[in-house]
């Protein structure tokens, strides 16, 4: 049967780097972004619900999406978050669950990484055989998040904070990586993880 590890860390935490070390070692590999982004094309139950609660201020001239447009209303608010939320993450969840169960009922022995950013909060570790998350030093990460995103210290707290912490994430992994040096040492720290898992 084939074995399926989830991959989470914070915003800025280097995720997508670490996923494409996986791919380039031959894993295949999955992330919750696409999934997330599948759920709200133009025309899906996600869009329709997201435009009923927000307006069709959040959307494009050519109906899609408009992410910034709706990172800056939910990101300042707590509450307009956990209604974005409402309608994202159950759509999200199905549609996650459905690749897992894909994966391990393959015939293929292929080990599968699956990214997924908000991996503890969504309650997914209990579908995989492990959990591997990604550790930054919070200063790092800010510095980081701030140059990637070309964000105010202020706003890159407030996307900071609206996620649980990394120590948090660290703590309840079976496995870490610690992203807080340059590429060598992340490689270094990659290549002493796979002999895990």
């Amino acid at each position: 049967m084939s074995k399926i590890y989830g991959l989470t860390g914070g915003i800025a935490a280097g995720k997508s780097t670490v996923l494409e070390l996986f791919k380039e070692h031959g894993y295949m590999v999955y992330d919750a972004d696409t999934v997330a982004r599948k759920v709200v094309q133009p025309a899906s139950i996600g869009l329709k619900e997201i435009v009923a609660e927000f307006g069709d201020k959040v959307l494009q001239a050519d109906g899609s999406l408009n992410r910034s447009k709706l990172a800056a209303i939910v990101f300042s608010d707590e509450l307009q978050l956990q209604k974005l939320n409402q309608i994202t993450r159950p759509l999200i969840k199905d549609e996650i669950l459905k690749i897992i169960t894909e994966v391990k009922n393959s015939s293929q022995t292929i080990t599968t990484i699956f990214e997924i950013q908000l991996l503890f909060e969504g309650h997914y570790q209990e579908y995989f055989d492990g959990v591997i998350s990604l550790y930054v030093e919070p200063q790092t990460q800010l510095q980081r998040l701030m140059k990637r995103n070309k964000l105010t210290e202020k706003v890159a707290w407030e996307r900071i904070n609206s996620q649980m912490s990394m120590n948090e994430k660290k703590s309840r992994a079976d496995f870490v990586i610690d992203n807080s040096g340059d590429l060598t040492q992340l490689a270094y720290e990659f290549d002493k993880l796979i002999t895990q898992l």
